[in-house]
C-alpha cells in the first residue's frame, strides 16, 4: 500500500512539474511574442545627390586677420561641395510635417552632443544637424587664437560666444536651443568674417544632411506620409523638378524607401559657369 501511494505521489509530481514547465514555457513564448509585437515597424528614407556638372574651382578666402595663424592655412568657399565622383555634400534633408510621432526609447539611444570645433580657422563641420531637446550642442576653440561662435536662431536666444586661445582655460562652450527651426542657422565669427556654418535645431531626429559622396539617410520614421524640406546653402530651399521649393512628400514603408539618385544641376544652384 506504501509503494503505491508514493508510486502515485511522484506521479503527480511529474504531471504537476510538467503542467508548470508547460506553462512558463506558453508564457515565455507568448511574451516573447507580444514584445515582437510591440516593437514600431519603422522605415529608412535613403537618397544620392549628384551634382550633374563640372563644379567651378572653389574660391580662395580672402584671410585678412589673424595671418601670423590663419595666413598658412588654404581657406576656401565651402558653399558648393561636390565629390571625386560628383556627390553634392552638405545638402540638408528633414521631416517638415509637424507633429511626427517619435519612436519610445529613442532618445536614450540618441548621442547626447553635436560638437563644433574651431580649426585651422574655419567652423568644422561645415553643417550640423541637433535634436535639441536630447542633445547639447558643445562649442570648441582648437587654435592658438581667440574665436568667436555668434548665431541668432528665429524666436530663440542669440549667442556671442567668446573661446580663449588653446591649450588653456575657457576655450570651450555648451549651448542649448530652445526652439525649433524651419531653416538651418547660419553661424559666424566676428573676429574672422570667411568662417561660417549652419546648424539645424529640430525638436525630432528625422533629419540628415548629404556626406561627400553625396548620400544621406534618415532611420528610424514612422510609417506614413510626410514632407520632406531640402535645402542647400547657396539657394535654400532646393527646388528641383520632383520637389518643388525644395518639398517632397513621400509615404514611408517598412525598411529601406530609396530615392535613388536625385539630379541637382549648375542652374538648381545658381552657379554661374
Amino acid at each position: 500500500m506504501m509503494k503505491t501511494s508514493t508510486q502515485k505521489t511522484r506521479r503527480t509530481f511529474l504531471k504537476a512539474g510538467l503542467s508548470l514547465a508547460t506553462a512558463v514555457a506558453v508564457t515565455g513564448w507568448q511574451q516573447q511574442a507580444n514584445s515582437k509585437m510591440a516593437e514600431p515597424v519603422l522605415g529608412e528614407l535613403r537618397g544620392r545627390f549628384i551634382y550633374d556638372g563640372t563644379p567651378p574651382e572653389r574660391k580662395r578666402l580672402k584671410v585678412d586677420k589673424d595671418v601670423d595663424c590663419c595666413g598658412k592655412y588654404d581657406i576656401r568657399d565651402e558653399s558648393l561641395m561636390v565629390g571625386p565622383e560628383q556627390g553634392l555634400a552638405n545638402v540638408f534633408v528633414y521631416v517638415r510635417t509637424r507633429g511626427i510621432p517619435i519612436p519610445e526609447g529613442l532618445a536614450d539611444r540618441w548621442p547626447k552632443r553635436v560638437t563644433l570645433d574651431n580649426h585651422e580657422c574655419i567652423f568644422k563641420p561645415h553643417c550640423m544637424a541637433i535634436w535639441y531637446p536630447v542633445q547639447e550642442y558643445y562649442i570648441v576653440n582648437s587654435d592658438p587664437i581667440a574665436q568667436n561662435v555668434a548665431f541668432n536662431p528665429l524666436g530663440d536666444l542669440p549667442a556671442n560666444i567668446i573661446l580663449a586661445p588653446a591649450p588653456g582655460n575657457n576655450t570651450d562652450a555648451v549651448w542649448r536651443f530652445r526652439r525649433s527651426q524651419t531653416e538651418p542657422v547660419l553661424i559666424v565669427c566676428n573676429y574672422h568674417p570667411w568662417e561660417s556654418a549652419y546648424i539645424l535645431p529640430r525638436d525630432n531626429p528625422f533629419f540628415a544632411i548629404s556626406d561627400s559622396s553625396g548620400n544621406f539617410a534618415i532611420p528610424n520614421l514612422p510609417l506614413g506620409e510626410w514632407e520632406f524640406q531640402i535645402w542647400q546653402e547657396r539657394v535654400r530651399q532646393l527646388d528641383l523638378p520632383n520637389a518643388p521649393r525644395g518639398r517632397l512628400v513621400v509615404q514611408i514603408k517598412p525598411g529601406i524607401n530609396d530615392l535613388g539618385t536625385i539630379v541637382v544641376s549648375p542652374e538648381h544652384l545658381k552657379v554661374v559657369a
